[in-house]
């Protein structure tokens, strides 16, 4: 009969510990992330007023997630001309100015299901400096071409099918209104 008392002391001691095991709750499963690969696309829309001029678009591929060289950016989309330009060093006549459009993307995957978009875009131009009539336009004094340039670092965050018209800039010399939409889409 004395093990009975001391049996039961011990149980009701032990009760307190099993009752808070039984309350904490088990830790979250951390989320395993796997690379994504998502379609980017990113179109550059040019207005005057409300009439459209041009459209142009890029479609990549980024790997949801992934650094490149230490950096967030996993995918860069180089393209344009270079254009030679008069240099007056006796050494060096001619040197080379890159016209065109670069982007820089990286994505990170978040827990809600949106992915959040890191982009850096530089857009080059050269003004005509005649319009089809023949009506003088825009021009550096010396005549020399003149280069209208777009430059911005963006961060986003949508859902896949999702497009966000993120950008609307005006050019100062001829009142034209640049737009800039991103879309994603993940592939399966």
């Amino acid at each position: 009969m004395k093990k009975l008392p001391y049996f039961f002391l011990s149980g009701v001691l032990c009760l307190p510990t099993l009752r808070l095991q039984a309350q904490e709750k088990p830790k979250a499963e951390e989320r395993v992330k796997v690379s994504n690969p998502i379609k980017v696309q990113i179109v550059f829309t040019e207005f005057e007023g409300e009439k459209k001029i041009s459209s142009m678009p890029y479609t990549f591929i980024v790997i949801a997630d992934e650094k490149v060289g230490g950096r967030d950016y996993s995918t860069s989309v180089r393209t344009g001309v270079r254009v030679p330009i008069e240099l007056e060093n006796k050494e060096q006549k001619i040197t080379y100015l890159d016209i065109g459009t670069n982007i820089d993307c990286g994505i990170k995957s978040e827990d809600d299901g949106r992915f959040h978009l890191y982009l850096t875009f530089d857009r080059s131009a050269i003004y005509p400096n005649k319009s089809s009539e023949g009506e003088r336009l825009v021009a550096s004094p010396g005549g020399e071409p003149v280069i209208r340039q777009l430059r911005t670092v963006e961060s986003l965050f949508l859902k896949d099918g999702q497009t966000s018209e993120n950008l609307a800039a005006t050019d100062p010399l001829n009142g034209h209104t640049l737009r800039v939409s991103v879309t994603i889409n993940v592939q399966k």
